[in-house]
C-alpha cells in the first residue's frame, strides 16, 4: 500500500473479505505524516484483526519515531481506540533515503521537496518499475512553468530517481497558470511533471493528488493541458489522470536500471542522530533570512552561531565543528571566492571524516555553476517558509547521520569530465592490454578483485574488471570517486569501521567490500579519469612496497588510456 488516506477503509474491507479469515500480511509505505496521508490508518480493518502482521514504513523525524507520530492521531482526545489496542502485529520502520527489499520487491526512497520530510518510493519487481512521488514541488520554481529539468541539480536528481520508470504516479495538483499563487505549498504543476517524465524516459504517467476543489471536468481539462504540453516538448509516453477504482497493469521491458546511488538498508538511525553535532553557523545580510533560520534551528534543536565576516566564520568552524554552514549570497562580500571558502571549511572537517555541509542561500539563480558557488554541495532558494527550512535542516542532518558519504567532485570537475570523454573509452569493448594489467594487480597484491574504474558524471564504469561481474555502479556508491576527489592514493583498511563507507550498499550488501585501495589515473593535463583499484572481502592494508606496485600499474593504465 502506498500511503493510507480515506481509501484505506474500503480497501481494508475488501482485503478481509478476500482473505476469508486467513491471516493477512502487508506493507504500508507512508510518504509523510500529513493528515491526508495517514487518516485512514484508524479505519483500516486488517490492523485490528488478530493473526495479521503489518509493516508500516515512513520517514523518520529528528526527535520522534514514526510509531509515535502515527499514534498521535489515535490519542484519547481524537479517537476511541488507542494504537496499543490494534489486534494485529504492527511493526514500524523508520526510513531515511535508502533501499530495502520486501520478499522479491526492491523499494528505494528519495527525499521530495515538501513542507514536511517526505519520501518518494521507487518499486522494482518482475522487471517492472513504479515510482510514487506524492507531494513534491519543483526545487527551481521557474521549472513549474516548464523547462530543462537538468538545469537544476536537485530537480535533475529527482529525474534520476525516476529514471526509466514504467509507471510514474506523480503529484500534479496545479497548472502552471495557478502556481504563482501557491509557491511553497509543496505541489507540482502538470507541466513540470511532463518535463520530468521526458527527462527520465518514463513510459506512462498518472497525474495524481488532484486539487480537492476540482470537478471531474476540471481534471479532464488538466489532463488535456498535460497532453498538449507533452506534444509541445516532445514527450511521447502515455498520460492519464488517476481516478478511484481502475486497475492498472504495469509491464516492464526488463531493461537495466541505474540505481542512482541509494543505500541498501532500512535505517533506524536514532542513536546516530542523537550523537550527531547539531550546531549551525550562518552568515546573512537580511533580517528576514536570519529570523527564519533562527526559528527553524530552534524548532529542530540546532544550536546557531552568526558570523559577519570570513575570518569570524572560520573561527567558529574551528571552535564548534558544525554540521552545517549556511551563507546568504552576498553576506560576506560581493568579491568572495566561494570555492576558496568552501575548501577552507572542508580543511576543518572533523576528525571522524564527517564533511561539513555548505549551503548557499539566495534567489533561484544562485546555484552551483552560477555566481561562483560551484563548490557548494547544497543551496536553498529564497524566499523559503519556516516549514521548508525546518525540513531542509532535517534532511541534511539525516543524510549526515548515516554512515555513508558521497565524494565531493574535484575543483576541476568540468575539465576532468571533458578529458574523460575525449578519451572515447566509455562503454567500449574489453581490451586485452587493460585486462592484463588488472590480472597483474590481482596476482601481485593477492586480492580477489582489480578494476580499471572510470568515474563518469553519475556512475563509475569499469574498462577492465578482474574477479567481479558488474560492469558499472553509481558514482554515489563509488570508493574511487573519493580517490579522484582527493587526487591521491586511497586505502580503506576496513570499510565497516569507516564512517564514509560503513552503510554503503557495496559494503552492507553484495559484493560486501571490506578493503579498498585505489590510485588515481592521472592524465597528461593533470586530471584524474578514474582509478586502478583493488578490493578484498576481508580487512587488510597494503604495505609500502605493495602500494608502490599499485601506483606503478596505475601509471601503465593511464599511459594505455591516452595511447588508445
Amino acid at each position: 500500500m502506498l500511503d493510507c488516506g480515506t481509501g484505506a477503509h474500503g480497501l481494508g474491507k475488501a482485503l478481509v473479505a478476500e482473505a476469508g479469515g486467513a491471516p493477512i500480511t502487508g506493507h504500508i509505505l507512508i510518504s509523510h505524516t500529513h493528515w491526508d496521508h495517514i487518516q485512514g490508518l484508524p479505519f483500516f480493518e486488517p490492523l485490528f484483526n488478530p493473526g495479521n502482521t503489518w509493516h508500516v514504513y515512513g520517514p523518520t523525524g529528528l526527535g520522534t519515531s514514526l510509531s509515535d507520530t502515527l499514534s498521535g492521531q489515535m490519542q484519547y482526545s481524537y479517537f476511541p481506540v488507542s494504537i496499543e489496542q490494534l489486534g494485529g502485529v504492527v511493526d514500524y520502520h523508520d526510513l531515511v533515503e535508502g533501499s530495502f527489499v520486501v520478499n522479491d520487491i526492491k523499494i528505494s526512497t528519495h527525499y521530495l521537496n515538501h513542507p514536511a520530510l517526505t519520501l518518494g518510493y521507487r518499486i522494482e519487481a518482475d522487471a517492472a518499475t513504479i515510482v510514487y512521488a506524492s507531494d513534491h514541488e519543483p526545487h527551481r520554481r521557474e521549472l513549474a512553468h516548464g523547462g530543462d529539468i537538468a538545469s537544476n541539480h536537485h530537480d535533475g536528481a529527482h529525474a534520476r530517481f525516476i529514471d526509466g520508470a514504467d509507471l510514474l504516479i506523480h503529484d500534479s495538483q496545479y497548472a502552471a497558470s495557478e502556481y504563482d499563487k501557491r509557491v511553497g505549498w509543496g505541489h507540482s504543476t502538470v507541466e513540470y511533471v511532463v518535463d520530468v517524465a521526458r527527462q527520465a524516459g518514463v513510459s506512462r504517467v498518472a497525474l495524481f493528488h488532484h486539487d480537492p476543489a476540482r470537478t471531474d471536468d476540471d481534471v479532464d481539462a488538466l489532463l488535456e493541458l498535460a497532453r498538449a504540453h507533452a506534444e509541445a516538448c516532445g514527450y511521447t509516453g502515455e498520460i492519464f489522470a488517476a481516478s478511484e477504482g481502475p486497475r492498472v497493469d504495469v509491464v516492464g521491458d526488463g531493461g537495466a536500471r541505474i540505481d542512482g546511488g541509494r543505500s541498501a538498508f532500512v535505517a533506524n538511525v536514532t542513536p546516530a542522530i542523537e550523537a550527531t553535532n547539531r550546531s549551525v553557523v550562518i552568515a546573512v545580510r537580511t533580517a528576514e533570512v536570519e529570523t527564519t533560520l533562527r526559528a527553524a534551528a530552534a524548532a529542530e534543536d540546532f544550536e546557531i552561531a552568526v558570523a559577519s565576516n570570513r575570518p569570524e566564520l572560520l573561527d567558529i568552524v574551528d571552535r564548534d565543528a558544525p554540521t552545517m554552514v549556511l551563507i546568504e549570497d552576498g553576506a560576506l562580500g560581493a568579491d568572495l571566492d566561494m570555492s576558496e571558502l568552501v575548501a577552507s571549511i572542508h580543511e576543518r572537517d572533523d576528525a571522524d571524516g564527517d564533511e561539513i555541509s555548505v549551503v548557499v542561500i539566495g534567489g533561484s539563480g544562485v546555484r552551483p555553476g552560477v555566481a561562483g558557488v560551484t563548490s557548494a554541495r547544497e543551496w536553498m532558494v529564497w524566499p523559503s517558509s519556516l516549514v521548508y527550512v525546518r525540513t531542509k535542516l532535517r534532511a541534511w542532518l539525516l543524510r549526515r547521520a548515516c554512515r555513508w558519504q558521497n565524494a565531493a567532485p574535484p575543483d576541476n570537475e568540468a575539465q576532468r569530465l571533458a578529458t574523460l570523454r575525449d578519451l572515447e573509452v566509455l562503454d567500449t569493448e574489453p581490451e586485452q592490454r587493460f585486462d592484463e594489467l588488472t590480472a597483474e594487480a590481482s596476482e601481485s597484491l593477492d586480492v580477489p578483485v582489480a578494476l580499471v574504474s572510470l568515474v563518469d558524471e553519475h556512475r563509475q564504469w569499469f574498462k577492465s574488471r578482474h574477479g567481479i561481474d558488474a560492469a558499472e555502479s553509481p558514482r554515489d556508491m563509488s570508493f574511487c570517486a573519493h580517490a579522484v576527489s582527493s587526487g591521491e592514493a586511497l586505502q580503506v583498511p576496513d570499510a565497516l569501521l569507516d564512517d564514509r563507507f560503513a552503510d554503503n550498499p557495496l559494503v552492507k550488501g553484495a559484493p560486501h567490500v571490506r578493503f579498498y585501495a585505489g590510485v588515481p589515473l592521472t592524465m597528461s593535463d593533470g586530471t584524474h579519469a578514474g582509478t586502478l583499484c583493488v578490493l578484498d572481502y576481508r580487512p587488510r592494508l597494503l604495505n609500502e612496497h605493495q602500494l608502490t606496485e599499485l601506483e606503478r600499474l596505475a601509471d601503465e593504465v593511464a599511459k594505455e588510456l591516452e595511447a588508445r
